[in-house]
């Protein structure tokens, strides 16, 4: 009987005797080829080889051209880089030669294409303002950072060539980049050795004139009830002749009886920022009020068509939390199509922040059966027909349970702004006492290849006062806040506060709105429990608008106004 050791030991000199590609007898044998892949590519794409048999040191050869970086893993496995010079509309042999002379060739294992871009930033219609971080998606780009390059436009019919910072920061499929100080809006696309890819238009946007300072609101077409516990989300959509229109879509909300309505209303926003009037286009199905929403748009996501609205939790018609996520098809003039039933949350949640970022939704926080917070984080992946994937917990959750908090994203990040971290009923407005409201902003890094929530970092500089049942923006590069349950009620330079956000992801310190123009003077009332948005006209204005909302003087007392700056 052989010893184990004595076993392993002739294991170990059969790996060695292959490895040097001869067989037990000494007699030289030829290398194998079983796979070569991927078989289409760009120069500087990485072929994996198998097969058996590769010596140390064996070249590789992609017809007569030699690859001039090889590594060989082990006698079944060899990676190297696809050289210079291959041309598309033909395909190659692909050849490993060892060093004893034995070679082996795979015909036709290997066909160069033109790089193929299909998404920046998960979109096919991309925006981004000069020196923000962007994702470039596709195929056949590459794995070796300097065999490529992607160009934007430079406004004048040539073109501008994108930094890429490391070498981890182009692959094969996705790079990522900075919009070039030069750029202009028009055509990106990506080079490779082997020709350009078709292009995608990059509109490059500004930072918009933005001062809370001297606000100064106005009123618009009031909603079609008074309500709060509503939802309302700003949605560019391309209408029949390929023009944008930017529509504003209002769902649910509760009445003064506080029962959860279905209506869903939408309105085109003027070039003035104000709305025309209110267009009911359908209902959810049942009563919804105090959920989220998100719109998934080719501007923001890889969805086709002209979108979807997906309607995350809330209190359902018993006055309970939901799990229910409603999938919702935009149509291109602003009316809205079928609907389904989308995979519903884990735990039932109201009063939760939600934000879409590189065609996922992250769901963060809230309040789930009996008010209680939680510090859960969701995450669901969108595909290119709109279709929702299971949601799937995140490793780096919010470092403490809240609700009635206010989440957003920008520029990768994802903030969130105060919040109530004990267990609060929806109506309660209950302002005097913040023993139990939070006045942090904090915010995580999203990876921008896994999509993974990095660990969050609590802002140096917190808001003036604590607050719940409020709203926050991104509106112009900074952070604005509104209304909502905090000291002193929501009057005088309290009631709006911003800061901008910096490019490392910091917010800087708080300021209040000055001037007597207050949403508490022009709509009569101190607000909670509203809803917001922030879109920019075509003049390149930003603008923020509070739609109803409660009284926090009389809770119940639920409000019709628009207001808008």
């Amino acid at each position: 009987m052989f010893h184990p050791r004595s076993i392993y030991a002739v294991f170990v000199t059969v790996l060695l005797v292959l490895a040097c590609g001869k067989d037990g007898t000494g007699v030289d044998v030829p290398p194998t080829i079983s796979a070569v892949s991927p078989n289409e590519g760009t120069v500087g794409t990485e072929l994996t080889i198998t097969g058996t048999g590769f010596q140390a040191g064996a070249q590789v050869l992609v017809g007569a051209l030699v690859s001039t970086t090889v590594e060989v893993s082990g006698s079944t496995q060899i990676f190297a880089t696809v050289p210079s010079g291959v041309t598309t509309a033909m395909s190659y042999d692909v050849t490993v030669r060892n060093n004893d002379g034995g070679e082996v060739v795979q015909t036709a294992a290997f066909t160069p294409v033109a790089p193929f871009l299909q998404f920046v930033n998960s979109a096919t219609k991309p925006s981004g303002n000069t020196g923000s971080t962007i994702i470039v998606e596709g195929d056949a780009f590459g794995d070796a950072q300097g065999t490529g390059q992607i160009l934007f436009s430079d406004g004048a019919g040539g073109t501008v060539a994108a930094t890429i910072a490391g070498v981890d920061d182009w692959t094969n499929t996705f790079i990522v980049t900075t919009v070039p100080s030069s750029a202009a809006t028009g055509p990106i696309l990506v080079e490779t050795g082997t020709g350009q890819s078709v292009s995608l238009t990059f509109t490059v946007t500004q930072n918009a004139v933005f001062s809370p300072s001297s606000i100064a609101w106005g009123q618009t077409q009031d909603l079609p009830n008074a309500m709060s516990g509503h939802d309302a989300l700003s949605v560019p959509i391309d209408d029949a002749g390929g023009n944008t229109v930017q529509y504003v879509f209002v769902t649910g909300g509760a009445g003064n009886d506080e029962v959860p309505m279905t209506g869903i209303y939408s309105s085109p926003i003027r070039t003035d920022g104000t709305i025309s009037g209110w267009n009911d286009v359908g209902d959810l199905g049942a009563g919804r009020a105090f959920h989220t929403s998100v719109a998934a748009t080719p501007f923001n996501s890889k969805t086709s068509g002209s979108g979807f609205l997906f309607v995350i939790g809330g209190v359902d018609d018993t006055g309970q939390p939901t799990a229910t996520v409603t999938q919702v098809t935009l149509n291109n003039d602003g009316t809205i199509g079928s609907q389904v039933a989308a995979p519903a949350l884990p735990v039932p949640l109201h009063s939760t922040g939600a934000v879409l970022f590189r065609s996922s939704i992250y769901v963060v926080g809230g309040a789930t059966t009996g008010d209680v917070p939680v510090s859960t984080v969701y995450r669901a992946q969108l595909d290119t027909l709109g279709t929702l994937g299971a949601w799937e917990e995140v490793t780096n959750g919010l470092p403490s349970a809240r609700a009635y908090h206010s989440t957003r994203t920008f520029g990768g990040y994802i903030y969130t702004a105060g919040g109530e971290t004990s267990t609060v009923p929806i109506g309660e407005a209950n302002f005097t006492n913040n023993a139990t409201k939070l006045g942090e902003v904090i915010y995580s890094r999203i990876d921008l290849r896994t999509g993974e929530v990095g660990s969050w970092t609590v802002n140096a500089s917190e808001m003036q006062k604590s607050r719940s049942k409020h709203s926050m923006l991104v509106a112009g590069g900074n952070m604005f806040v509104s209304a909502g349950l905090y000291a002193g009620g929501g009057s005088g330079s309290s009631e709006n506060i911003s800061a901008q956000i910096n490019s490392d992801g910091t917010v800087g310190s708080f300021g209040g709105a000055t001037g007597s123009n207050t949403l508490r003077s022009l709509g009569g009332v101190n607000l909670f429990n509203h809803a917001a948005i922030g879109y920019v006209d075509a003049a390149g204005v930003a603008h923020v608008m509070v739609l109803g909302g409660d009284d926090l003087n009389n809770p119940g007392s639920k409000q019709s106004k628009v207001m808008f700056y």
